[in-house]
C-alpha cells in the first residue's frame, strides 16, 4: 500500500479530509498512515474517517463495536512497541529470557497505568505503527503493522486467549476466567474477539501474524455479516422484567387523551389532574420554573394548564408516569435521575442556542427519559453493571454501550428503547433514547433531537470525568459547528453556568 503522511502528531500538519479518503477507499484505493503513538488527536481522527467509511458501507451500527476493536488493535501495536523501548532505556534485552522477568515487572509497575509517560520515548523512537486499509471484493481489509518482532512466548500467549475466548458466551465470564497479571490482564483480545462474535464480523476475519521482522493484525469487514445471537442469563431476566411493568394508568392514558383531543376543555384536564398529587405537584413546580415565568406565581392547576400549554403537560404526563412505575418497582436510582435532570437542562439549552424552537420542549423530555433503561439494567445485574462501568474507564472506551452487549446481551439504550415502546412513547423520544450513545444510527428525520441528546450527555460525562471530548463523534460537531474545541468549551461553559444559577 502507498505511504502518506504520518499521523503521530496530527495537529502540526495538514489532515486529508476524512471524506475525500472515505471516497477513495470506496473506489478501492489504498490507504495508509503511521504513528508513533496512540494520541487523542490519532483517536479522532481514526474515529472520523470510518464513521464515513462504515457509513458508505450501510454499516454504520459497527461503529462503536469497530471503533472499540480497533483501538484494542492498536493499543496492542503500541504496547510492544512501548515494551522494547522501555527495555532498551534500562539496558536489559528483551531477548535475554533470564533478564525478561525483571524488565516485564518494571515494565508494569512504572508504565501500566502511566502509558501516556512512553510518548517521547516512542516518537523519538524508529518503531512506529502503520495502519493501511484497501477495499476488495469480500469487503474492507485494515493491517495494524508494528515493526517489532513479537516474542515466541508472547505469541503463544496471544494464541491461548484468542482459542479460550472463541468459547465464551460473554465477558463476564471471561473475565473471572482468563485474566492473566503476567504482562497486563490480557482482556483486549478476549474482548475483541467477543466483539467480533456479536458483531457479526467473525473471529475468522481477524488474524495476528508473527513476520520475520515485524508484527501483523489482519481484521477484515465483510460486505455480508453473520449476526450471531447472544443470550445470557442476565438478558432472559432483564426481557423478564421488560415484559412485567406496568402501563402507565388509565387516568395518565385517560389524560393523555384529553391533551391529544382539541375539543378538550381546560377545566375537565385540571379535574383529573387534580386527582393524582404527585402528577399536580409537577406541573405547579414546572409552572413556575424559569422556562415559563409569567410575571406571578401559578398557584393552580387550570393557570398552570394555561401557562405551560397541552404539549407540556403531555411531557410531564410522560416522564412523571415513567419515573413513578420505575420508582415504586426497583431501588430508587436518585443519581440517575439527577443525571438525567442534568443531560434535559443542557438538551433544552442547547435546542434554544441553536433556534430549534419547534423541539425544545421534547429535547427537554427526551434529556430526562434518555436513561430508563439503565435502572432496569442496574436493578436486575448491578455486579456486572459496576464490572462493565469499570472496563469502560480503564480502557477509555467511549461507551458502555458495547460493554453491555457483550456482557449481558443486550444495552441498556436498547432496553431503554423496549420499555418506551411498550409504553407508547412518540417516535421521536423513542428514537432518542435507542440512540443517545449512537447518534449516527439515527433516522434524519429525528436527527436533531438525537444529536441534541446526545451533545447534552457528552458534556455531563465529561463534567463526570466519564468522557472526554474526543470521544464525541465529529460529525454531531459540525452539525452545531462546534467542530473546534473552543466553540465546544465556550457552549459547555455557558450551559454549566446557566445550571449552576439555575432557580429550582
Amino acid at each position: 500500500m502507498r505511504s502518506h503522511q504520518n499521523y503521530g502528531k496530527i495537529t502540526d500538519m495538514a489532515i486529508p479530509s476524512t471524506s475525500d479518503t472515505a471516497a477513495r477507499v470506496a473506489k478501492g484505493e489504498p490507504y495508509s498512515f503511521s504513528f508513533h503513538y496512540l494520541s487523542e488527536d490519532v483517536v479522532r481522527y481514526i474515529n472520523a474517517l470510518f464513521a464515513k467509511i462504515l457509513a458508505g458501507m450501510d454499516q454504520i451500527f459497527l461503529l462503536d463495536t469497530f471503533i472499540t476493536i480497533i483501538r484494542e488493535i492498536c493499543i496492542n501495536a503500541v504496547k510492544a512497541n512501548a515494551k522494547r523501548v522501555y527495555f532498551r532505556t534500562i539496558g536489559i534485552s528483551i531477548d535475554d529470557a533470564e533478564s525478561y522477568p525483571e524488565g516485564i515487572e518494571m515494565f508494569k509497575k512504572n508504565v501500566i497505568g502511566h502509558f501516556e509517560t512512553m510518548e517521547a520515548g516512542l516518537k523519538n523512537s524508529d518503531y512506529r505503527v502503520s495502519f493501511s486499509m484497501k477495499r476488495d471484493q469480500n469487503g474492507l481489509v485494515i493491517q495494524v503493522l508494528n515493526n517489532s518482532i513479537i516474542r515466541p512466548e508472547e505469541m503463544a500467549r496471544i494464541s491461548m486467549r484468542m482459542e479460550k475466548a472463541r468459547h465464551y458466551e460473554d465477558f463476564s465470564e471471561a473475565y473471572e476466567e482468563i485474566y492473566d497479571d503476567t504482562e497486563g490482564a490480557g482482556l483486549g483480545i478476549v474482548l475483541t474477539v467477543l466483539l467480533l462474535k456479536n458483531s457479526g464480523i467473525g473471529v475468522e476475519n481477524y488474524k495476528i501474524i508473527r513476520g520475520e521482522k515485524d508484527t501483523r493484525t489482519l481484521l477484515v469487514i465483510p460486505f455480508e455479516l453473520r449476526p450471531q445471537e447472544i443470550t445470557t442469563r442476565i438478558k432472559k431476566q432483564i426481557l423478564a422484567e421488560v415484559d412485567g411493568i406496568p402501563t402507565f394508568p388509565k387516568n395518565v392514558l385517560e389524560l393523555q387523551r384529553l391533551c391529544a383531543n382539541p375539543d378538550s376543555s381546560i377545566g375537565e384536564i385540571s379535574e383529573k389532574i387534580t386527582i393524582d398529587p404527585a402528577l399536580s405537584t409537577d406541573v405547579l413546580k414546572l409552572a413556575n420554573s424559569a422556562g415559563f415565568i409569567s410575571g406571578k406565581r401559578i398557584e393552580t392547576i387550570p393557570e398552570a394548564i394555561k401557562n405551560i400549554g397541552l404539549k407540556n403537560l403531555n411531557a410531564i404526563l410522560l416522564a412523571t408516569s415513567a419515573r413513578s412505575i420505575l420508582d415504586k418497582r426497583y431501588t430508587r436510582f436518585e443519581q440517575i435521575w439527577a443525571h438525567c435532570n442534568h443531560v434535559a437542562f443542557y438538551a433544552r439549552g442547547i435546542a434554544i442556542k441553536f433556534k430549534l424552537a419547534r423541539m425544545v420542549e421534547n429535547a427537554f423530555l427526551a434529556g430526562l427519559l434518555h436513561d430508563l433503561g439503565k435502572i432496569i439494567m442496574l436493578s436486575t445485574d448491578l455486579g456486572t453493571t459496576n464490572k462493565i462501568a469499570d472496563i469502560v474507564k480503564d480502557r477509555k472506551i467511549r461507551t458502555s454501550t458495547v460493554m453491555e452487549e457483550i456482557s449481558v446481551g443486550i444495552s441498556h439504550a436498547n432496553i431503554g428503547e423496549m420499555l418506551a415502546g411498550k409504553w407508547g412513547f412518540p417516535d421521536y423520544l423513542v428514537e432518542a433514547i435507542r440512540c443517545h450513545h449512537t447518534p449516527l444510527n439515527a433516522v434524519e428525520k429525528h436527527r436533531d433531537i438525537v444529536f441534541t441528546v446526545y451533545l447534552a450527555n457528552i458534556m455531563c460525562g465529561i463534567e463526570s470525568r466519564r468522557y472526554q471530548l474526543y470521544y464525541a463523534e465529529d460529525e454531531v460537531l459540525a452539525r452545531f459547528a462546534l467542530s473546534s474545541d473552543a466553540a465546544f468549551n465556550e457552549l459547555h461553559a455557558e450551559l454549566k453556568t446557566a445550571y449552576d444559577t439555575r432557580v429550582e
